[in-house]
């Protein structure tokens, strides 16, 4: 009897051991792997290694660490955008451009690795491997917000910041737009001394925080782009949606990053309704102004 017990476990072992090799590895899209209720914003596959079904490359950053931004069309609104991140210095991405639609197999999800929370990243590590399923889709435009969902409250006595509202979460890694903003305080913010305010133009009291390291005219990622100065007036700010954490030093808040010098729109006397746009809409304003007062 014992001898039956001890192959009947045996087998059981065997047949366990066996599901857990060969079981699947989950296909999700970028939506499943930012989706999330948790109150720090946590992925629910944290530490997990998993297949994306990925989206369209809308930002390639290939100095130090190789990292991609991808973009699922399917969700313009929120949590459409993640993150991937390379080996240091490998060309692992060196076949995609922007417009590819890339898949993911074998990546591992991190809250961003050695921090207590972050990004949602898909690390390209151990034996992932990657296809362009389409190229030449067209990149989206910036998602409009408000400086209040993305805002910041920093302490500057004990230069700590946290956040404790993660309404922003949704528009992590996101291609995403404030407006009508004047530069702040740019000198030794943030964790790295690299980030700049952007002030509600009619409330300095309410803004967000910005940085220019992975923007591709920036000549030193460790400072933000040369046209940026105090006082500055833009009429729009672009960039990708990053957290940033690291509560072992007291750090926890969202920045934008800046993709390129166009990402930061000063601005013109023809943009007479003061909505980033010079079309229709301002001429239709000088229109009714037009030789007014003559009659």
């Amino acid at each position: 009897m014992r001898k039956v017990i001890t192959v009947v476990l045996v087998i059981f072992m065997f047949l366990t051991m066996t599901a857990q090799l060969f079981a699947e590895v989950p296909n999700l899209s970028i939506y499943e792997l930012q989706y999330t209720e948790n109150p720090d914003g946590s992925s629910y596959y944290d530490k997990q290694t998993v297949n994306c079904d990925g989206g369209v490359v809308i930002h390639k950053w290939s100095r130090g660490r190789e990292r991609l931004v991808l973009y699922d069309p399917n969700h313009p609104d929120e949590w459409g955008g993640i993150i991937v991140k390379g080996p240091f210095d490998s060309n692992a991405f060196e076949d995609v451009n922007l417009g590819d639609w890339v898949r993911l197999d074998g990546v591992t999800v991190y809250e961003e690795l050695n921090k207590a929370r972050g990004n949602t990243t898909l690390f390209y590590e151990g034996s992932p491997s990657h296809t362009i399923l389409s190229t030449g889709h067209a990149l989206p435009e910036p998602l409009v917000v408000d400086v209040n969902d993305i805002a910041v409250v920093y302490d500057d006595v004990n230069e700590t910041c946290y956040v404790t509202d993660h309404r922003a979460e949704k528009y992590e890694a996101m291609y995403i737009q404030v407006r009508n903003v004047v530069i702040g305080d740019y000198t030794n913010a943030g964790s790295h001394g690299d980030n700049y305010s952007l002030c509600e133009i009619d409330d300095p009291n309410i803004y967000c925080w910005a940085a220019d390291y992975v923007n591709i005219d920036n000549p030193d990622d460790e400072t933000p782009h040369p046209i940026i100065e105090n006082e500055l007036k833009l009429c729009s700010v672009s960039g990708i949606l990053e957290q940033y954490t690291k509560l072992s030093h007291d750090w926890d808040y969202y920045q934008l990053l800046t993709t390129y010098t166009g990402d930061l729109k000063r601005y013109t006397p023809a943009d007479i309704n003061g909505d980033c746009m010079v079309d229709f809409s301002d001429f239709a304003i000088l229109c009714e102004y037009w030789l007014w007062g003559t009659e």
